[in-house]
């Protein structure tokens, strides 16, 4: 196969022993099994997050005023703040 993984950690080893022997699994099969697991759950934590900043950003958009529409950030920044960034 050429590839291999070496664990030094007791701690980690013996984790590992534990869930396989719990399991009825080998240990490489626990292992890849909790690695898949991890990866799905960080997959799913950040299209959360995504989700979260797409429903913020659609709930702000609805809610800008209407003299906003169509101008930039730097437009609007212009149109409430003076030159020395003091609010108009």
């Amino acid at each position: 196969m050429g590839v291999q993984l070496n664990i030094k950690d007791a701690e980690t080893i013996r984790l590992a022993k534990e869930l396989a022997g719990s399991s009825g699994e080998t240990i490489t099969a626990t292992i890849r099994t909790a690695l898949e697991r991890e990866q799905r759950a960080r997959a799913e934590k950040l299209e959360d997050a995504l989700r979260f900043v797409r429903e913020l950003s659609a709930e702000f958009m609805a809610n800008l005023p209407p003299e906003w529409e169509g101008k930039t950030s730097k437009q609007i920044m212009d149109s409430i703040y003076d030159d020395d960034g003091l609010p108009l």
